[in-house]
């Protein structure tokens, strides 16, 4: 019996308090709850690490991974390595010809 008062009386505070929860948007400021409410988060974006000017006769973009790209050109494939400090960037890591 009292397991079952306890168990009412938990679902109760969950009740109101989901009520509550829902209804905020609806109510009017109040001056504690103004205060106590965090900031709204601003998004922000970090400025690029490097800025690289790959030039386009160097082939298509295939695939980037591990701070290199894979260009397709029509001699054959090339790696180039896009992190470093100017002006060594870009500079050509692997150049790779089929025959």
């Amino acid at each position: 019996m009292n397991a079952d008062r306890y168990m009412k009386a938990v679902l109760t505070v969950i009740a109101l308090a989901l009520a509550v929860i829902a209804l905020r948007p609806w109510l009017p400021e109040s001056g504690l709850g103004a205060a106590l409410r965090p900031e709204p988060a601003q998004a922000q974006t970090a400025a690029a690490k490097y800025e690289v000017t790959v030039p386009r006769a160097w082939g298509k973009y295939v695939a980037y991974s591990n701070n290199n790209l894979l260009l397709e050109g029509p001699e054959g494939m090339r790696i180039v390595d896009v992190e470093g400090k100017p002006p060594e960037y870009p500079k050509v890591k692997v150049f790779i010809r089929w025959q």
